[in-house]
């Protein structure tokens, strides 16, 4: 049988975003696969873009995305699923015979699935990681061929743990500087002023309360720059000189 290569880690280590930035950078087709408890999530990438994404946990699978919302009531979902069982189908197929469901909204309904299932995958903070190289087995009927820095992005504005990001890129006395690239056009212009405003003598704490949006989101977009090669930390800079707290609605955020 032939062996496949994998590159193993571990999310308590590297987040999603660093790992997907880092297989991005050589352009490789592969299966990245999430695991903790038991909980499995896959991230199929092809040539530079996340195109699929799949999960074992029931409350990501597509009738909890449909009940939660409101496209399929709870006693539809029942008959649904003894159809499902019944008939050896997939859900959608029994949607699309139930008549729930048009053939363009079974794929719109679907996509929306695949990215619910990316989004949360960049909240796993602990968890092994194994990316397979080669292309995809299964070819899925729908792709949602998002480019990876793209993905990237909206993963780290959506992340819920803004205390882990400042971790990543030092402390509130990290000073950063600029390093230019391409990928800043996927930024938005008052993003991009932001950016213009690290000047390598500006302490990440300063700059979050400075940026365009709350301070957690500020240091969402610094983290965002850090990822996609946009800012690095001056040397010696990384060391915690002191205590700060970021406030956000659930409270302090220490670092």
């Amino acid at each position: 049988m032939e062996k496949r290569f994998e590159y193993r880690g571990d999310l308590a280590v590297t987040p999603l975003a660093e790992i997907l930035v880092t297989i991005h950078r050589y352009r490789v087709p592969g299966t990245l696969t999430l695991t903790r408890e038991g909980r499995v999530r896959q991230i199929a990438l092809d040539d530079g873009q996340v195109v699929f994404a799949s999960s074992n946990e029931r409350e990501v699978s597509l009738g909890m995305h449909l009940l939660r919302q409101g496209i399929l009531k709870p006693d539809s979902a029942r008959e649904a699923e003894a159809r499902r069982t019944r008939g050896g189908l997939r859900l959608g197929q029994v949607l699309l015979q139930m008549g729930i469901l048009t053939p363009e909204r079974l794929k719109e309904t679907i996509a929306e699935q695949i990215r619910e299932i990316l989004w949360g995958a960049f909240d796993w903070d602990v968890g092994d990681v194994v990316f397979e190289i080669g292309p995809r087995r299964n070819q899925e009927l729908v792709r949602i061929d998002l480019s990876i820095p793209e993905a990237v992005l909206e993963g780290i504005r959506r992340t819920a743990d803004v205390k882990r990001i400042v971790q990543r890129l030092g402390s509130g006395q990290t000073i950063l500087e600029r390093t230019q690239g391409p990928l800043l056009a996927l930024f938005s212009a008052a993003d991009q002023a932001f950016y213009q405003k690290i000047d390598g003598r500006t302490p990440i704490q300063v700059l979050c309360a400075r940026g365009p949006l709350t301070v957690p989101e500020n240091a969402r977009l610094l983290y965002a720059f850090f990822c996609l090669g946009l800012v690095r930390r001056l040397r010696g800079s990384g060391g915690r000189v002191r205590k700060i707290q970021y406030k956000t609605e659930g409270g302090n955020l220490g670092n």
